[in-house]
């Protein structure tokens, strides 16, 4: 049984203030019930996530009595940093039950099956740059983005490199039965340089680099050297210019850090003997050893889910540690802005805390890789990176899934219940810098993704499956304005991945990492994406503006507004993925952006962007 008017944790009526506060804050409830309940007695049971033995009843007093309703009012202040969860016992015409959680932040009738209410409590010192909120982030995965023709230096010739842009990556075995990453295009430092105006077009303030250090992958995700820039890249000197470039036309520099392994070809394990130096790997005495985990020296060791390309760093090694200190610190020394911590929740909370310190020392930015709810994430221990403060923002998956699941079932209230569920969850200074993907190096793309839906089966079945006729093509063209439109303007940061805006589709690694087809481009969505971008920028107020739900069916229409903090601007998004048509000239406002005929008439799979002003 539904109890919509009761409680909701959204509603600042019934819960003051609601989202997530600063510890030390005290938090009004408020309970409405009829004037015709019976209601004896009513409590507020709030615990620490992972402590029960913690919780406080605290008992509801009535409060105020207006029209058919009685308020109950509780009060309860968080003393420490962390996330509680709560739900109410409630004695009401001579009945006990409970009110937990249902759709939308409403409070329902129901038993302990079912969801509690959250309230994050964070440290009162939370920090994060400006710069990154009300940003526009673009994704680059460095060897397939441009190809300056520059001339590398000391390159291994173990690698192969591809003769033409715009072929497919390999994704077959070698004779070995391997795949070893380990073919080129060529893509450099000095090209994303040549390309910066191109970015800049887009409305880009943020970029994000895959890795950039020394590997002898194609992903870098094996880090061979991490105090060096890998030769096909180019050099410290060109990373330097890109940055400094960058910076005169207003956009940062992100960099990936992978510090929770290592790759075994590096300076560090040296298991193939490529380096001069006493790898882990080559003996016990080398001042590496203690760095790694081994079993039996030397092929039995810790490993990144069993990869034996990747050993792992021992979490418990100070060596490390401060090694890895002092790369982060060169690096921002050297013009990068901040950090982005690859699988960021396999590192202690310990360990990444004292990293996130020394990024933060450096006034720069801190992002993580976290696939699920960031402000509940346990991996062996339950993380703290929003209540405290290690993490800036993180890869927004569960935004990413959010969307997807929409364009898929249509159920624009679970749509939103999802978002509002982020909203709640998140200290406002983290929301509003999180970084918001529809496509990514780990996911299929979202043309292909709107397509032909989640890459299922092996490298082989997706390599036959890797294409998208041209009316397919063109059905995905339509569903990608509409999804990025929603990306473009829900609390977050967008963050679009390099050659979505050129109509690149392809499933998962490594068809998710072709080439840019420049020269080849669709136009039509470049040209598409600047104005978005531009659109974003322009109204700036969305950098912070509150998230409200205005009209939702479970057909798939979905519109939401986002409204300034002062009241005068409110932006609407309207998405209308069913059969039927909407007039929209009630929300009294002018038309920024549409994909049918710039009017307010919104028609079956059309989107439109919407702005009232009231001075």
């Amino acid at each position: 049984m539904s109890s919509q008017g009761i409680f909701n944790s959204l509603n600042e009526e019934y819960q003051s203030p609601s989202g997530a506060v600063k510890e030390g804050t005290e938090v009004t409830f408020n309970l409405k019930f009829n004037k015709t309940d019976i209601v004896d007695n009513a409590r507020l049971v709030i615990f620490p996530i992972d402590n029960w033995e913690k919780r406080k009843e605290i008992e509801f007093n009535l409060s105020s009595i207006s029209g058919n309703k009685n308020t109950f009012t509780c009060k309860f202040t968080p003393d420490e940093a962390v996330v509680y969860y709560y739900f109410f016992k409630v004695n009401i015409n001579h009945e006990y039950k409970e009110l937990r959680r249902g759709i939308m932040g409403d409070a329902i009738f129901a038993g302990e099956e079912n969801e509690c209410f959250q309230l994050t409590s964070f440290t009162k010192d939370i920090s994060v740059p400006d710069f990154m909120k009300g940003s526009i982030f673009y994704q680059i995965f460095p060897d397939r983005f441009y190809n300056s023709g520059k001339i590398k230096e000391n390159v291994p010739l173990d690698r192969i490199i591809h003769r033409k842009w715009q072929e497919t990556p390999i994704y077959m075995p070698d004779e070995h039965g391997e795949i070893k990453n380990n073919d080129f295009f060529g893509g450099d430092l000095q090209g994303i340089i040549d390309k910066l105006d191109y970015i800049k077009s887009l409305g880009t303030t943020i970029i994000y680099l895959n890795p950039i250090f020394e590997s002898h992958s194609n992903h870098r995700y094996d880090t061979a050297d991490y105090m060096k820039i890998d030769p096909l890249l180019g050099n410290e000197k060109d990373f330097k210019k890109l940055c400094q470039e960058a910076e005169k036309r207003g956009i940062k520099i992100i960099i990936d850090g992978v510090f929770n392994h290592t790759g075994s070809d590096s300076i560090y394990f040296n298991k193939n003997n490529r380096y001069k130096t006493l790898g882990a790997y080559n003996s016990t005495e080398s001042p590496y050893y203690n760095w790694y985990e081994f079993y039996n020296h030397p092929n039995e060791y810790e490993s990144w889910w069993g990869f034996k390309t990747l050993p792992k760093l021992n979490q418990d090694n100070k060596e490390s540690l401060n090694y890895i200190n002092k790369v982060v610190e060169y690096w921002i020394d050297k013009g990068a802005s901040g950090i982005r911590f690859d699988v960021v929740d396999e590192l202690s909370n310990e360990r990444f805390e004292s990293i996130s310190k020394t990024v933060k020392s450096k006034d720069a930015a801190v992002i993580g890789e976290v696939w699920e709810d960031v402000s509940t994430k346990e991996t062996n221990e339950r993380k703290r990176y929003f209540t405290h403060n290690s993490l800036d923002s993180a890869m927004n998956y569960v935004f990413k899934d959010a969307l997807f699941e929409f364009f898929e079932n249509k159920n624009a209230e679970e749509f939103l219940d999802k978002i509002l569920r982020i909203v709640n969850n998140y200290p406002k200074e983290n929301l509003d810098a999180m970084m918001n993907l529809i496509s990514g190096h780990d996911i299929e793309r979202a043309l292909t993704r709107l397509v032909k839906g989640k890459a299922t089966g092996d490298r082989y079945s997706q390599a036959s499956n890797d294409t998208i006729d041209p009316i397919a093509y063109e059905r995905g063209v339509e569903l990608l304005k509409m999804i990025t439109m929603m990306q473009y303007t829900l609390p977050g940061n967008p963050c679009l991945y390099y050659g979505d805006e050129a109509g690149v589709y392809g499933f998962k690694d490594p068809f998710n990492r072709k080439t840019y087809p420049w020269g080849v481009e669709d136009k039509r969505l470049i040209e598409f994406h600047q104005t978005l971008g531009q659109l974003r920028n322009s109204e700036k107020y969305l950098k912070d503006a509150k998230i409200k739900p205005v009209l939702y069916t479970k057909e798939g229409l979905c519109i939401f507004a986002r409204e300034s903090f002062n009241k005068k601007n409110t932006l609407y998004t309207g998405v209308n993925l069913s059969n039927n048509t909407y007039d929209l000239n009630f929300l009294n406002s002018e038309v920024l952006l549409s994909t049918s005929d710039n009017n307010k008439i919104l028609t079956p799979n059309k989107a439109l962007i919407l702005k009232k002003r009231t001075d």
